[in-house]
């Protein structure tokens, strides 16, 4: 009677569950207030002006490539996840200490959501972008090699790099092109700098500003630069493999040298015991 009860509780839960979702996505086409929260207007929010919670969250957007949409629907959907699994305890017969897990793991799947998405976002956008850079750097130096100046390098990559550079990368450079060409260089380094949160992008502006100020060839930097890129990439790559191997030792032991134990010891323990009879 009690799993009834429950099985009966639990999908009455999920109905409600449903029809919530189904109701919110009929208000979202049907224009109503969901319609308003998912399309406000990124400048309200995000505007040049506004206060520092404002302005960081426009950069942590800025960083992952998502919008405030986006976020928005990530939240709503960590809100209500969240507090399914808090009301679970409402209709679950368990211990005080199984009720309060349950409710702590909801508020934070309610709570968490959006800020761990958004984090994620931020990584992955970062690591693309510097997977792709030695290759960029290195069609950069061809362009440079063929006599093409800086600016035409890069008008050039960004045009026709589509097929083998990512589109985040191609984005940010199209940016700073454009930036570099209607503000000072500086506003153009900062402004790349601070929207990809990247360090190996923070490396090579360091280096552009170097040269110029001392006079080195923009060249220079970009062949050290992508010497150093590939040789980090190279050293990850025998890291990774250095690891499979302690990896796959820990597996032997764990799995296969226990497996063959018993396949020889089983036997003869069967041996040991039908002798007795």
């Amino acid at each position: 009677m009690n799993a009834f009860l429950m099985i009966t509780a639990l999908t009455a839960l999920f109905m409600a569950i449903g029809s919530f979702a189904y109701y919110a996505y009929i208000s979202y086409v049907s224009h109503q207030w969901i319609h308003k929260i998912f399309n406000v207007k990124q400048q309200n929010i995000l505007e040049a002006e506004s206060t520092l919670f404002q302005k960081t969250l426009r950069l942590k957007l800025t960083r992952a490539g998502i919008t405030q949409k986006e976020l928005i629907e990530v939240a709503l959907a960590g809100i209500i996840g969240g507090v399914a699994l808090g009301l679970l305890p409402l209709i679950l017969d368990m211990s005080f200490f199984m009720n309060f897990i349950i409710m702590v793991f909801g508020l934070g799947i309610a709570i968490g959501t959006a800020p761990l998405y958004l984090e994620e976002q931020i990584k992955e956008r970062i690591k693309r972008i510097e997977e792709d850079l030695s290759i960029f750097i290195d069609l950069l130096i061809i362009i440079l090699e063929g006599g093409g100046g800086l600016n035409n390098a890069i008008d050039q990559v960004t045009k026709d790099g589509g097929s083998v550079i990512r589109k985040d990368l191609l984005e940010e450079s199209r940016l700073f092109k454009n930036d570099y060409v209607t503000y000072s260089s500086e506003v153009a380094y900062t402004n790349l700098v601070q929207r990809t949160g990247s360090e190996a992008i923070g490396t090579i502006v360091n280096f552009m500003r170097l040269s110029e100020e001392t006079g080195i060839g923009v060249k220079t930097i970009f062949e050290n630069q992508s010497r150093e890129i590939k040789e980090k990439d190279m050293l990850e790559i025998e890291k990774k493999a250095a690891m499979m191997n302690i990896n796959l030792t820990l597996i032997m032991f764990l799995f296969i040298l226990p497996s063959m134990i018993a396949m020889i010891a089983f036997p003869l323990s069967g041996d040991g015991l039908m002798s007795g009879f």
